[in-house]
């Protein structure tokens, strides 16, 4: 079943999604993919130990994340906890809210048992997709949260075995040294101005003098 759902799935946000995870169902890991505006990106995977048969404790999310997820950029795959580095880990007992999976107030009042990894990097190239291994056994609720367009509806994608994302574009990482460059242009502009200003000004009123 979720194979043929998820060949109807071919943008982010599909109609179909939320009628298939309209409630919360612990066999599905929550990815939030958030894009900061410095070009830095965070993805926070949450899993309820408790209804996940393929990781029931912090132990086997540890070993899980070493292969959760591929990274391409261009013609490049690589493993995210390669370009990523080491995760932090950490639990939690409350659902996230904004979660785009319609969470009732019931469920979101609810304690569960909840492991989190969460990978911080910056990528190297801004547009990349995520992709799910060939024999990854997850299904994986992934959901774009982009800092750079904070009244957007978050866009999301149900993926398992195999599948990859739409495009992610990260915001351009700010570059300080390349913006002091430009300070230093500006400055200079504005300076040299003033001087042929200064300049031209002192002629005129010596040629004034002479006459």
């Amino acid at each position: 079943m979720i194979r043929s759902l998820r060949q109807l799935i071919v943008t982010w946000g599909a109609l179909v999604l939320p009628l298939f995870v309209c409630a919360h169902n612990g066999e599905f890991l929550l990815a939030k993919l958030t894009l900061r505006a410095d070009g830095a990106c965070v993805l926070r995977v949450t899993v309820d130990t408790e209804a996940n048969f393929n990781i029931p404790d912090r132990a086997q999310l540890a070993k899980a994340a070493e292969n959760l997820f591929l990274l391409s950029a261009g013609k490049e795959t690589t493993p995210l906890a390669k370009l990523a580095g080491e995760p932090a880990f950490f639990s939690e007992t409350k659902l996230d809210p904004a979660a785009p999976t319609g969470h009732t107030a019931e469920e979101l009042a609810k304690s569960y048992k909840l492991e989190v990894v969460e990978w911080t990097w910056t990528p190297e190239s801004p547009k990349f997709v995520l992709r799910l291994p060939e024999l990854s056994p997850h299904t994986v609720v992934l959901w774009l949260n982009d800092e750079t367009k904070p009244r957007a509806k978050p866009r999301w994608i149900m993926m398992v075995a195999e599948d990859e994302s739409p495009l992610i574009v990260a915001a351009e990482p700010f570059n300080p040294f390349g913006a002091r460059i430009m300070t230093l242009c500006v400055g200079s502009m504005v300076c040299l101005a003033i001087l042929f200003t200064g300049v031209g000004l002192y002629v005129r009123k010596r040629r004034r003098q002479q006459a």
